[in-house]
């Protein structure tokens, strides 16, 4: 009698053991759903199922984990966060059906104290992370005005005309213009040749049909000016190509419409003066030569008033 007696009492003490395995084990790890707004009961509970089996697994069955499950219309809002660290993540899915791919993610990142994105593969990424962002749209315009330039510094004045491309949003435009200028006086007066090519940046100060406007930019500029006749004493004849800074302001009408009106005011800044080289004069009837004429420069600064379409 006595071996079947040891026997049922070997039994009866591995099964304690296995039983109080079993309790420490579940005693180490806990995992329960707090709250479901939103989500249907059997839905609830075999998304906590799947969470619970991957963070079980993540943390080899240590710790305690809490779930929320919660819906934004057809988003479902998925927080996992351990109570002993304080540490959560809450993932965005397109429906329960994301949750199987996202629950290994959450249960390696709260595991491992890491971000969700850091645990992003090329076979495990969720809608969210692969939606393209929405952006800000602006629109391409093409200007043509024109205007009328002064040349501080020498005096002449003439026309110009401006052909530009712009990519215009409420708040900024980057434009980029071609700009012509020539006198409209006879030989022997003040007279000047402008061209210039340029990029650069304009803010608006208002989001409104009028909008005032400040910006500034580089371009190349080509410039030329003259004063007298090549016999005269106070002949001068300069020319001056280079990069110069601009700035400019402004006020645009009809900014809420397809076609807008800009008034322009723009200075060109060129980096040097021009330079008319000394010469002698004669006197054509008699041939004897007359006063020699220094080297002489100017420092002429272009300002274009004008009045551009945009369409």
């Amino acid at each position: 009698m006595r071996a079947p007696v040891v026997m049922a009492a070997v039994v009866l003490l591995q099964a304690a053991a296995l039983a109080s395995a079993s309790g420490a084990d579940e005693s180490a790890f806990q995992c329960a759903l707090k709250d479901a707004t939103g989500i249907p009961e059997a839905d609830a509970q075999t998304a906590t199922r799947l969470l619970c089996d991957e963070l079980r697994r993540a943390s080899s069955g240590r710790g305690a984990f809490e779930l929320s499950l919660g819906t934004l219309g057809k988003l479902v809002l998925v927080t996992a966060a351990r109570e002993d660290t304080h540490v959560s993540v809450t993932v965005q899915v397109e429906g329960l059906e994301e949750i199987p791919v996202a629950a290994a993610r959450i249960a390696k990142a709260l595991a491992e104290g890491r971000s969700f994105a850091s645990t992003e593969r090329v076979d495990n990424l969720v809608t969210s992370e692969t939606r393209e962002p929405l952006s800000k749209k602006g629109s391409v315009k093409f200007s043509l005005g024109i205007g009328d330039i002064e040349t501080p510094g020498h005096g002449a004045h003439g026309a110009g005309l401006l052909l530009g491309l712009s990519y215009n949003t409420p708040r900024f435009a980057l434009p980029a213009e071609m700009r012509f200028g020539w006198d409209n006086s006879e030989y022997g007066g003040k007279q000047m040749d402008l061209f210039s090519i340029s990029v650069g940046g304009r803010a608006y100060l208002s989001t409104r049909d009028i909008g005032p406007f400040a910006g500034a930019g580089l371009g190349y500029l080509h410039l030329s000016a003259s004063e007298g006749s090549w016999d005269s004493s106070a002949y001068f004849d300069g020319s001056r190509s280079g990069v110069v800074p601009y700035l400019e302001g402004g006020v645009e009408f009809l900014r809420t419409h397809r076609g807008r009106l800009t008034l322009q005011v723009r200075v060109d800044f060129p980096t040097g003066s021009l330079k008319s080289p000394g010469y002698s004069s004669y006197d054509p009837y008699t041939g004897y030569p007359g006063t020699p004429v220094s080297e002489q420069t100017r420092y002429v600064v272009p300002v274009s008033i004008g009045l551009n379409v945009t369409f």
